[in-house]
């Protein structure tokens, strides 16, 4: 018998904002699956992979901002959600886990398919909750109770993962003769956050140095008019993870050095992360006199080492109360005259420098398509966005709460499930080889493109201090191998294109992004030595002429 307040909690998700849920298969989570895979509310989602199952909620939810809900049975199932789950946490997605387990006399008595699960994601989720085995109608209204709270603390600020973990003993499944029906549930309104209460700093900022830094933002912020606004009175630092479709300051990583006329008097930060590690060193050296920090979660970090003044409350609003007619103007030029140099260097010297992973990173990232919804790749491809720029009209993804490659791929096609624009991945040779089960499903993906640039290993290993000049570079770092994405394609109906050279790189590009029945792939082929080569003089160029 499958008790009315288990087989509602679909309709209670429903209720507080859930439209999409993640489901893996298995018995011990049958009564959630039941729940869902009835309620014609909520579109399902059957991944096996429970790994993969975690980045593909993160990615319908990145996309749509709203709560998904990831169901699994119990057991090390659970575990595998959490590389997920800690990238929802640093990047404030609402993933809601409900995690099916034993009942609690079952815990450490070796039975099958049983571990400690209760907390057992406690540090990246904002709570978790062990709900009650539901017997009675008493044992019920706590159970929504809590499922509810669970709901509501993912969607309050700061926003974030929840871990509902629900025992269960058997039977797991409705009897024959049981009426199966939704009861009606009341809506959840999110509560409006009001920021009439704030108290803003006024600083007086005649002639002083200012500088506004954007860090990763979700699709679709409202920073772009008041950007706009201030642009040509301060520098405004961004990178494609801002996703501002604004022009502003640029290819910071290829002209910024020790330069003592770019440091700040007064630092305005906002966002997420901020990918340039040379940026930061460069703000933690050359220290701004006051840093206010902007965040409506109120979450407190001091990444630059400046003792940042907290303000709990969006960027454009913090805007409105500064006075820049007096700031410093030739700071402005004095950022603006090194990225428009670093553009026009980087383009002529490119031009004619051989094929590379550098070379064909450039060419690609200026023949996709404006209306395009563009995922990076960690390590060296998102490096590359930064180094190399981007157009201003991509919609900008990656996992960059972690950093990590282990759900490239599975992140950029949960968001292509939910999107109507055609999707773009770029990403390494290892990140997708990494992430092959993020095509272990039987939903079509004839919006999603991915480009592979394969190294035949870590090739960031070779770009970065440290590991290139030992003898273990090859076997433990950089993980040499010869395998290709082709067979992985064979086996889930993608396109294969390989790609060796200018010409074949030109000729794969030219029908790509053309319309199809099935995803593509473009697999490029580069040389390690070539790469390390090119990517070194580039760099070495431009802080040459920079410098003179």
């Amino acid at each position: 018998m499958l008790h009315q307040a288990v087989f509602n909690t679909s309709e209670v998700c429903f209720a507080h904002g859930v439209r999409h849920a993640v489901l893996s298969p298995g018995s011990r989570n049958a009564p959630l699956t039941i729940s869902f895979s009835r309620n014609k509310n909520i579109k399902k989602w059957s991944i096996p992979d429970e790994r993969s199952a975690g980045f593909i909620a993160l990615g319908i939810a990145q996309k749509l901002n709203q709560p998904v809900v990831l169901c699994c049975t119990s057991g090390t199932a659970l575990l595998n959600y959490a590389p997920a789950i800690a990238e929802a946490f640093y990047r404030e997605i609402p993933l809601i886990v409900l995690s099916a387990d034993r009942p609690p006399e079952l815990i450490d008595q070796r039975d099958g398919q049983t571990i400690r699960q209760f907390e057992v994601l406690k540090n990246h989720v904002k709570t978790t909750l062990q709900l009650p085995i539901v017997t009675t109608d008493d044992d019920g209204q706590n159970y929504t109770k809590s499922l509810r709270a669970g709901l509501q603390a993912a969607q309050q600020l700061p926003i974030g993962p929840v871990h509902l973990n629900i025992p269960f003993r058997e039977p797991f499944y409705p009897s024959s003769d049981q009426d199966l029906s939704f009861d009606s549930m009341e809506n959840w309104d999110k509560p409006i956050q009001s920021y009439e209460n704030v108290s803003f700093p006024k600083p007086d900022l005649s002639d002083k140095k200012v500088l506004v830094l954007i860090g990763q933002t979700n699709v679709g912020n409202d920073l772009k008019p008041s950007i706009e606004k201030i642009r040509n009175s301060v520098p405004v630092l961004k990178s494609p993870l801002s996703n501002l479709n604004v022009q502003c300051v640029d290819y910071i990583d290829l002209f910024l050095k020790d330069q003592p006329e770019l440091q700040p008097d007064v630092l305005i930060t906002s966002g997420l992360s901020v990918l340039s590690k040379k940026l930061k060193n460069f703000l933690r050296k050359n220290k701004p006199e006051i840093h206010y920090h902007l965040d409506p979660a109120g979450i407190e970090v001091d990444t630059y080492e400046t003792q940042p003044q907290l303000i709990k409350a969006p960027l454009p609003l913090f805007i409105e109360q500064l006075d820049l007619s007096s700031v410093s103007k030739t700071f402005l030029r004095d950022w603006k005259a090194l990225s428009d140099k670093s553009h026009q260097l980087l383009n002529s010297f490119l031009s004619s420098m051989a094929y590379s992973e550098t070379t064909a990173f450039h060419k690609v990232l200026r023949s996709i398509p404006e209306d395009i919804e563009l995922h990076l790749g960690n390590s060296m491809p998102v490096r590359f966005a930064e180094i190399l720029g981007t157009k201003s009209h991509f919609e900008v993804y990656s996992n960059r709460g972690t950093s990590g490659i282990d759900g490239t791929s599975s992140t950029a096609v949960g968001t292509s499930f939910v999107s109507e624009r055609l999707n773009l991945l770029l990403t390494g040779d290892l990140a997708f080889l990494y992430d092959r089960n993020a095509f272990f499903h039987n939903y079509p993906c004839s919006n999603f493109r991915i480009i592979v640039i394969n190294n035949q290993g870590g090739g960031i290993f070779r770009l970065i201090d440290g590991p290139k000049n030992l003898p273990e570079l090859e076997e433990y770092f950089e993980t040499k191998h010869n395998r290709t994405a082709e067979y992985i394609c064979q086996e889930n109906q993608i396109e294969y294109t390989q790609v060796r050279n200018f010409e074949e790189l030109l000729d794969g590009l030219a029908h790509f992004f053309e319309a199809s029945d099935d995803a593509k792939l473009l697999e490029i082929f580069t040389n390690p030595e070539t790469n390390e080569q090119v990517y070194n003089a580039l760099k070495q160029h431009i802080h040459e002429q920079i410098s003179n």
